[in-house]
């Protein structure tokens, strides 16, 4: 198979630039041998020559599976101008046309949604952003998004197939640290600005002694905007910065990962990588009504799902504290699902589609 993304494979990824490395991993643990295109502009230019020098010596590949950047296909590069403006979609019908179907993830739409930044460099940016959407319904086979509810925010529609495919759950096996009668051990790891305000879960939290809440951030970020907090943090509140396999542990002493966010109408799609994330460490969750992860927390029966109100949140939390019972019951429910939804699942169902 062929594997292309218009990304650079940095250091330290984030979630977006993490999903390629681990469905390139997946698909090569499910027997794949994976021709990639990924990187910067000239990595990719030397990776498709090579790809199609193989081609037309009759090498044979069952699909092209393409993940998309979050920025435009054209505006990827350091400097985000088009210096490649031919270089990926050409490849693409390249392959179409050497009878090579083409799958490609569309990772986000949070363009349309300004969250207070409205700025000039965004604003140039959508009509390149416009300009993918048209490519690939000329050139995509089948479309997966995270969530199917992201079609309906997507402009020009696809006259193709669609299909979901969310973040996968790494394989872990874990046992809970904690003990019984400990109260309830929270957890959140990510980042906190602009769509992941905590202060209402953090506020609840400090009203309530036995509980206690680890928010686990990069520290450059929270050198930026913890001032937010100010003022709210409590003895049984920590914040801390740790990455890799460092947030096993963490994972380990959690009763609830929390993705608990203020309802707006991109979360009614969006689907957070955390949220898999969490499903791999075996970890319930707790999240906001009117989000899309409400409503897949809800369906599995992985934890529980709160109105994002102080009150019905403070009551909830303590309802939960005492409730050992409910929250083996939510764990029970979390490992059951969670061989479902790995990586190698993710990349099976691709091939399914594509070949």
């Amino acid at each position: 198979m062929i594997f292309h993304c218009p990304v650079k494979n940095v250091g330290n990824p984030d979630a977006s630039q993490l999903r390629p490395l681990k469905m390139i991993e997946a698909f090569r643990q499910i027997g794949y041998d994976v021709a990639v295109v990924y990187g910067d502009g000239a990595e990719r230019k030397k990776s498709i020559a090579a790809i199609k020098r193989s081609i037309r010596d009759g090498v044979k590949y069952d699909f092209l599976y393409s993940e998309s950047s979050t920025l435009p296909t054209l505006c990827t590069e350091k400097h985000h101008l088009p210096s490649y403006p031919f270089l990926d979609f050409s490849f693409l019908s390249f392959c179409r046309r050497h009878g090579i179907r083409v799958g490609l993830f569309y990772r986000d739409i949070y363009w349309r949604f300004s969250f207070g930044n409205d700025s000039w460099k965004m604003k140039c940016l959508k009509p390149f952003y416009i300009y993918d959407l048209i490519m690939y319904r000329r050139l995509v086979d089948v479309l997966f998004l995270p969530s199917k509810e992201m079609l309906g925010y997507i402009p020009l529609g696809f006259p193709g197939r669609v299909e979901e495919l969310p973040p996968g759950a790494g394989k872990k096996s874990f046992t809970k640290t904690g003990m019984p009668g400990q109260g309830l051990n929270l957890l959140y790891i990510g980042g906190l600005v602009p769509h992941y305000d905590l202060r209402m879960l953090v506020k609840a939290v400090s009203e309530i002694p036995e509980i206690t809440f680890t928010l686990c951030c990069r520290k450059k970020e929270w050198m930026r905007v913890g001032h937010f907090y100010d003022g709210l943090l409590s003895d049984n509140i920590r914040v801390v910065h740790k990455s890799g396999d460092e947030l096993d542990s963490l994972y380990r002493e959690a009763d609830l990962f929390c993705i608990y966010v203020k309802a707006h109408e991109y979360w009614k799609f969006a689907v957070p990588f955390k949220l898999f994330e969490s499903i791999g460490h075996w970890c319930p969750v707790l999240a906001s009504e009117g989000t899309w992860t409400a409503d897949f927390v809800s369906r599995e029966g992985i934890g529980p799902v709160c109105r994002y109100d102080a009150d019905e949140l403070v009551r909830l939390l303590k309802e939960l504290a005492g409730n050992r019972e409910k929250l083996a019951e939510y764990r029970k429910r979390v490992t059951d699902i969670a061989p479902e939804h790995t990586w190698q699942m993710r990349c099976r169902k691709v091939a399914h589609l594509l070949l």
